[in-house]
């Protein structure tokens, strides 16, 4: 992943980025089996942590350029932009809107991952790291489309 990060932080790293992906399969479950969690829907599950975890990853990059890892205005600049958009989510759900909620959600981390793609090609983030988040964005991307599909 890093060479700083010793062995057992990157069993972390991996561990705790799966584990996020655990609520996006919940949603979907709930979804598929109408159940809710006190007064939330899978899809309110699923839009509402996808919009922290997108927010979340939008920090990452803020990270990266603070930490002088990359140094690009564009990048702090379209991780507000995706950030913004990812907030959107909720307010369109609350809004009666839940499905475009989840369109834009998904579209937000597919876009992240380009932007990832761009800072593993200009060597910003470790291909390791990379290949972590083509996993775990695919399964977001795949929960976040099931759960429309069963909204």
């Amino acid at each position: 992943m890093d060479a700083t990060l010793s062995k057992l932080d990157i069993r972390w790293v991996i561990a705790l980025t799966l584990a996020g992906g655990l609520p996006f399969i919940a949603a979907v479950l709930m979804a598929a089996l109408g159940v809710r969690l006190l007064t939330l829907s899978g899809p309110d599950i699923a839009i509402t942590y996808g919009a922290v975890i997108a927010s979340f990853l939008c920090g990452l990059h803020w990270g990266l350029v603070l930490g002088g890892r990359a140094q690009a205005t564009w990048l702090l600049i379209l991780s507000n932009v995706l950030c913004l958009l990812a907030w959107s989510g909720p307010l369109l759900t609350l809004s009666g809107w839940p499905l475009a909620a989840l369109g834009i959600l998904i579209a937000v981390f597919l876009s992240l991952l380009v932007v990832d793609t761009v800072l593993m090609r200009r060597g910003s983030l470790s291909a390791a790291f990379f290949r972590l988040r083509v996993v775990i964005t695919s399964l977001v991307v795949l929960c976040l489309l099931g759960v429309a599909l069963l909204a």
